[in-house]
């Protein structure tokens, strides 16, 4: 057995250690009542009910409660961006807005898995155009991405085995207009590691005016709810994503085998996530300002499908934003008695958290398509999702039964709450409504008739499930390298605010900061190893940029890598190229220290499950806590895994894993990639 600590040197005493008994929000559920602004919660300083102080080594030098009472004053009043400065100047503001012109969120998003399980497998060919046009999705005039015209961007449904071919032309047309990318968030990209869409890792940014054709298979093995994003600078908080399904083959003379398990007649798709109302690059400036203290901004408002209703009289008088009071709008789902709901969190920072009232969720998959254990109860809420992250559930509403799970309602409702979670909201933004409640119109129905399954009992219903907590399928014997993985790792990260950065907070996993300066430089899969350093400098001269070279791969050589997390706040990790499976989720007991370190002798390591973890891409690490994933190695290339709320990521919490040899002809493809 091979194994590794990749840490280097631990600097202990520049982690910022949390006071002891902290803990987030991981267990958090949806709390009662809607449309509460953070403020009431958490009082005029913003930073006093969750956990405690940001960046303590650094907050150290500016105690005394006083100041840190004006300061907390300040900032929240100076920089809530739920009111951010917009130019308000000849803005046409179309209510409606992102997507087809509809009072609903909307029809664009029904599926249609009928196209695509029955026939054999294709190449699709799609053409994209890259634009920018001042929107107001939820009410509020704000430059946005547009593909093809339309926020979020299309819909693309496919098949595994299809090929994608996506030509993606640059149409940006404004002075200093950034390159851009597109990740496919949750695809293998097996044999196509160029195709991956990582700026600075496997391709140049598309310049303005430009274009770059996309060409890869769908593994045969994948088939689930994927979405697809930037990956150059901050352009998914400005809207550049859409969703990405595909559906599950079925057999020769079949039917489609989901429908049939799961026994629901149609599909849909949510993307749910907070939303900025200023520019992505003004809201990064202000988070990496080091006299905000490395507290991430507050989001301003949220979005399902592109549309929102923000309350125009809860915005900030010193930063007036153009707005035009809209009605919230209404999720319109398909007709039919049993509705698969593919959920996407496309947010930049917040986890959420959906419940349902006169209705119960039945999880039935999360990530790209792995099944959670057939023991999961229905529950009339479900969460935290995490930004990256997905979940697939079924809503029965073939009878009229009271609500089940207890949740109070009036008579006739169906609504979907949606609560943003609290952990990375340091500071209060008077402006966002934290909880707010859609109302659920059915297509072909005259009213929002309560609905719940006839085969949920009174007590098969909870009230909330913990998406930490779920099981997966049981594993077969083609999976017993989980038992004992040949390969260990060990990761650990946090942010750090330190001098030599200026006080600007630096993310950091064992000790390098994957931030790329350069969007027109070299891909590292397009250099030899020798000049990676020097492609990818680090903000302090304490680091230095690692890449783990795992150089023995294949189906049968798994590996165990363990990510520790030594900040006060959680992390959604999701990784490039893999999927793994999260065998041990925890904490230190208290006097043990931060993190699991299965490399010291003296670390009594914890239990494992290793016959029905929960697979994924994206997973949730919690604060001071730890994750333990085992999978095998075998997808050969250079993959990221990084945080995935995006002021983090942009700070650099994130590195890159080599695993086995980089093929030549990758090489090569990456080298095309950058246009001259």
């Amino acid at each position: 057995m091979s194994t590794r600590d990749l840490s280097g040197a631990l600097r202990m005493e520049k982690l910022r250690r949390p006071p002891l008994g902290h803990y987030s929000s991981l267990e958090q559920t949806a709390d009662d009542g809607v449309d509460e602004p953070v403020a009431d919660e958490f009082g005029a300083s913003g930073a006093g009910k969750q956990s405690g102080p940001r960046r303590l080594m650094l907050r150290a030098l500016f105690s005394g409660l006083v100041c840190i009472f004006v300061a907390g004053l300040y900032l929240s009043y100076a920089f809530t961006s739920g009111a951010p400065s917009t130019s308000t100047a000849g803005v046409s503001v179309d209510a409606a807005t992102g997507g087809p012109s509809s009072s609903h969120a909307d029809d664009s998003f029904v599926l249609h898995p009928e196209d695509h399980v029955y026939r054999k497998a294709k190449t699709i060919h799609l053409k994209w155009n890259v634009t920018k046009a001042v929107l107001a999705p939820d009410g509020v005039s704000k430059s946005v991405y547009l593909i093809n015209g339309q926020f979020p961007g299309p819909l693309v449904e496919a098949r595994s085995g299809d090929e994608l071919v996506v030509e993606v032309h640059n149409a940006l047309d404004i002075d200093g207009a950034e390159g851009v990318s597109v990740h496919w968030h949750g695809l293998l990209m097996k044999g196509a590691n160029e195709m991956d869409g990582v700026v600075g890792l496997t391709q140049c940014a598309i310049r303005p005016s430009q274009s770059f054709t996309y060409r890869f298979r769908i593994d045969e093995s994948q088939h689930g709810t994927y979405w697809y994003h930037a990956h150059a600078g901050v352009q998914r908080a400005d809207g550049l994503f859409g969703g990405l399904v595909i559906h599950k083959p079925a057999k020769p003379g079949g039917l489609e085998p989901e429908l049939i398990r799961h026994e629901y007649e149609a599909e849909q798709l949510l993307l749910v996530g907070d939303w900025y109302h200023k520019p992505a690059k003004d809201v990064l400036e202000w988070f990496v300002d080091p006299n905000h203290y490395a507290y991430e901004p507050s989001p301003d408002s949220m979005l399902i499908n592109g549309h929102g209703s923000f309350n125009c009289s809860n915005a900030n008088k010193a930063n007036p934003v153009n707005c035009t009071l809209i009605e919230r709008p209404a999720l319109k789902l398909a007709a039919s008695k049993r509705l698969r709901l593919r959920i996407v969190n496309t947010g930049i920072t917040t986890g959420v958290t959906l419940s349902l009232t006169n209705a119960a969720f039945r999880l039935i998959a999360v990530d790209g398509g792995y099944p959670v254990s057939s023991n999961t109860s229905a529950a009339s809420s479900v969460g935290i999702l995490y930004p990256g992250e997905r979940m697939d559930v079924v809503i029965d509403r073939t009878a009229p039964e009271a609500n089940a799970a207890g949740v109070a309602s009036l008579p006739g409702q169906s609504e979907m709450q949606v609560v943003l979670d609290r952990e990375n909201m340091g500071l209060t933004n008077f402006a966002l409504s934290r909880k707010q409640a859609f109302p659920l119109v059915w297509q072909g129905s005259k009213d929002s008739a309560p609905f719940i399954s006839t085969s949920l009992g009174q007590g098969d219903v909870s009230p909330h499930v913990a998406l930490n907590e779920v099981a997966g399928a049981l594993l077969d014997a083609s999976f017993s390298g989980i038992q004992q993985p040949a390969e260990k790792a060990v990761l650990y990260t946090t942010m750090l605010v330190r001098a030599a950065n200026h006080n600007r907070p630096v993310g950091t996993v064992n000790h390098t900061s994957w931030a790329v300066g350069d969007a027109d430089g070299s891909p590292l899969l397009a250099l030899s190893r020798d000049h990676w350093a020097s492609a990818i400098p680090q903000p302090t001269k304490a680091q230095s940029l690692k890449v783990p070279w795992f150089r023995e791969s294949g189906a049968e050589r798994w590996i165990e890598l363990v990510v520790n997390n030594f900040d006060e706040k959680g992390h959604p990790f999701h990784m490039h190229g893999y999927s793994f499976f999260v065998v041990a989720t925890g904490r230190p007991a208290v006097g043990q220290g931060l993190g699991y370190n299965p490399l010291d002798p003296g670390t009594q390591a914890p239990a494992v499950n290793a016959a029905n973890p929960l697979r994924k891409d994206t997973v949730y690490v919690p604060s001071t806590g730890y994750v333990i994933l085992r999978f095998p190695l075998d997808n050969d290339g250079l993959w990221l895994l990084h945080c995935h709320v995006l002021w983090h990521q942009s700070v650099g919490m994130g590195i890159v894993l080599q695993i086995g040899d980089i093929p030549a002809r990758a090489r090569q493809a990456a080298s095309a990639l950058c246009l001259r």
